[in-house]
C-alpha cells in the first residue's frame, strides 16, 4: 500500500486540530464556553462555506502563538495556511480575538 504525503499531512492536521497546544484546541474551547455555534465561528473568520473545510483543518492545525507574538504570528499562520488556496480569506483579527477574550473556566 503506497501513502502520498497528502494522506499522511491530512491525517496529521485531523489530528492537531483537536489537540492541545493547537489553534483547534482554543477555538474550541472559545465556542464551548460563549455557546458560539461553529457554523457561525466559521462564518466570523470567513471560512462558513464547505470549499473552506480544508483550509479550516489546517489552520486549526497550526500551534498556537507565542503570547508575546500574538498578532505576527497569526499573520504568518494565515499566511501559511492560504499558500494552498490564495482566493481565500481568513479574518485574523477575529482570531486573534477568539484567543485572547479571557474566558472563565
Amino acid at each position: 500500500m503506497i501513502i502520498d504525503d497528502t494522506s499522511i499531512l491530512t491525517t496529521w492536521y485531523t489530528f492537531a486540530a483537536s489537540a492541545p497546544g493547537f489553534l483547534g484546541s482554543a477555538i474550541h474551547l472559545y465556542r464551548q464556553r460563549t455557546g458560539l455555534p461553529l457554523a457561525h465561528q466559521r462564518a466570523l473568520l470567513g471560512l462558513h462555506h464547505t470549499s473552506t473545510d480544508t483550509l479550516w483543518t489546517r489552520l486549526q492545525a497550526m500551534p498556537l502563538p507565542r503570547p508575546d507574538h500574538v498578532d505576527a504570528d497569526l499573520l504568518r499562520i494565515v499566511a501559511h495556511v492560504l499558500t494552498s488556496c490564495p482566493n481565500a480569506t481568513i479574518h485574523t483579527a477575529q482570531l486573534a480575538t477568539f484567543l485572547r477574550t479571557p474566558l472563565e473556566p
